[in-house]
């Protein structure tokens, strides 16, 4: 609390009492962002203590980041103390996201009055979050599919293929429910918060996945890193790099993750020039394009699962030997 007292304070001072100067908005950035990397490092050292929680750190920061861009490129009008406090601590959203904007929440809270159609849309989203969440996510896929999986020997492809399948849908469905129940609960009190997932395990390109996976995260990172960076580099290599490598490092300051977001950044990178592919419009256009799309799917399926042998484990060895035994280079 005294962390987030401290950064909607920096925030208000910089776009509403100082007019968004520009001097002030990077001040503020700058010092949101260090505040950001000193969290991440403090959270892997030993100083870190086990009743000292940052809850939400992760989610608000980027919500405070992207009001002080858009401040910067002067699309902020009429911001209130009130606004940016309520928005900042909105309980719903504080913990795990979606990473909503401030402009619709602004709206939102200008035209929002009691809809009792809205009120049940959010007491269902929530029901539905919660059966995600634990009849899916905890009872079906933590215990009844981990029971089975114990029963397999550990040092065998099908352990090692199964297990990174039951971490991605374990993430998918607790995540996934967590947003649930963070939309409705956004409903119940008559603000409406953008979509986090649509389906992502349906996906038939990569750059498709990003666009159903954690999308509040993925349409962040896209505008504030990507197109920035595409628009003085010109090279979706770079720009598709730089994005996942921010996206990484903002889930943990660790070698895995910045190999994980390596690992989409160059998948993303790789789709973007396969796109404009003379031979993709070929088959597209031929009678091989039904299975082409199936094909589609099962290769970023398991390009997918191929980045939770990253961030299932713990060290990179262990992630070597899950890659191992999946290639069938060793038992």
């Amino acid at each position: 609390m005294l962390v987030l007292i401290v950064v909607s304070a920096v925030a208000g001072l910089a776009v509403i009492t100082l007019r968004a100067r520009h001097d002030a908005l990077i001040a503020a950035l700058i010092f949101n962002v260090l505040l950001f990397i000193a969290y991440r490092v403090f959270t892997k050292s030993e100083l870190e203590m086990s009743n000292l929680v940052f809850l939400g750190l992760a989610f608000y920061m980027l919500r405070v980041i992207h009001l002080l861009l858009e401040g910067y490129k002067g699309n902020l009008t009429n911001v209130r103390w009130t606004e940016l406090i309520t928005w900042l601590w909105f309980l719903p959203t504080l913990q795990v996201g979606p990473i909503h904007r401030f402009s619709p929440f602004q709206r939102d809270m200008a035209r929002r009055r009691w809809d009792p159609d809205l009120f049940a849309q959010g007491l269902r989203r929530v029901l539905f979050g919660y059966a995600k969440l634990v009849i899916l996510g905890t009872y079906l896929v933590d215990n009844k599919l981990m029971y089975w999986l114990e029963a397999l020997p550990n040092d065998g492809w099908a352990y090692h293929y199964f297990s990174l399948v039951r971490y991605g849908a374990s993430l998918y469905f607790k995540f996934a429910g967590f947003s649930d129940i963070a939309i409705g609960f956004a409903l119940l009190l008559g603000f409406r918060v953008m979509e986090n997932f649509n389906f992502p395990f349906l996906a038939r390109d990569i750059s498709d996945f990003w666009r159903r996976w954690h999308i509040s995260l993925s349409s962040w990172c896209r505008e504030y890193v990507y197109m920035p960076v595409i628009s003085v580099t010109r090279s979706p290599l770079v720009a598709a790099m730089s994005s996942m490598l921010v996206l990484g490092t903002w889930h943990e300051l660790s070698w895995r993750y910045l190999l994980w977001g390596a690992w989409h950044g160059f998948g993303i990178a790789c789709c973007h020039f396969w796109q404009k592919s003379p031979l993709r419009a070929a088959i597209l256009s031929s009678p091989l394009a039904g299975g082409w799309v199936v094909a589609g799917w099962l290769l970023t399926m398991h390009f997918v699962l191929a980045s939770f042998a990253l961030t299932s484990v713990e060290t990179l060895t262990e992630t070597a030997r899950y890659l191992k035994v999946l290639a069938g280079i060793s038992p």
